[in-house]
């Protein structure tokens, strides 16, 4: 019998990024978190410390600027989500700072993804394969695509679709919340 390392989530979940700097040190880190004795929760740190290793070694490797990196961030995300239009990240912890008005920056987000949005509508309505979705979500495609483009939605100016998309994306993160990460409303 061999004896793993037996990883402990509250210690993963708190460990720094790895940052590797030659293909033996990632190999190294990579295997290290494989070979270990895991648990549900250690597999998801285990999972991201590997993954963060891979893209630090590569950013590196690439020389790869701060810009690039956070392009980088977002395709991965796009990526592993299956994320097809557009999307943003909102940060609980700028509540605490007026500067970042995230109402203000949901607001714009919207704005922003009005014409796409009224487009992906009005695809989904000429779709056949569409025909037998809910009544609610057909009335809901109809708006986004009666949307002009350009012109500004009669949908945000609805608080409750804004106060929904926050409650919606809040209630998907608590639903899927990471092992042993405490969520409070």
């Amino acid at each position: 019998m061999t004896d793993k390392l037996k990883f402990i989530e509250a210690e993963m979940r708190e460990r720094p990024s790895p940052w590797p700097k030659t293909r033996e040190e990632l190999h190294a880190t990579i295997d290290a978190l494989i070979d270990g004795e895991h648990d549900y929760g250690t597999c998801v740190y285990a999972m991201s410390l590997a993954a963060v290793a891979a893209y630090n070694f590569v950013a590196h490797e690439l020389g790869a600027t701060g810009f690039q990196a956070s392009c980088a961030d977002l395709d991965i995300l796009r990526r592993n989500r299956s994320i097809d239009g557009p999307f943003a990240l909102i940060k609980g912890e700028d509540m605490l700072y007026p500067q970042y008005d995230i109402e203000a920056k949901v607001r714009e987000y919207l704005s922003g993804w009005q014409e796409w949005a009224s487009k992906e509508a009005k695809k989904k309505l000429a779709d056949p394969t569409t025909i037998g979705a809910a009544p609610s979500v057909i009335a809901h495609w109809q708006k986004l695509a009666a949307l002009g483009e350009g012109e500004p939605s009669t949908l945000l100016a609805d608080s409750r679709l804004l106060a929904d998309a926050v409650l919606h994306t809040d209630a998907q993160s608590q639903a899927v919340g990471c092992p042993g990460e405490t969520r409070t409303s």
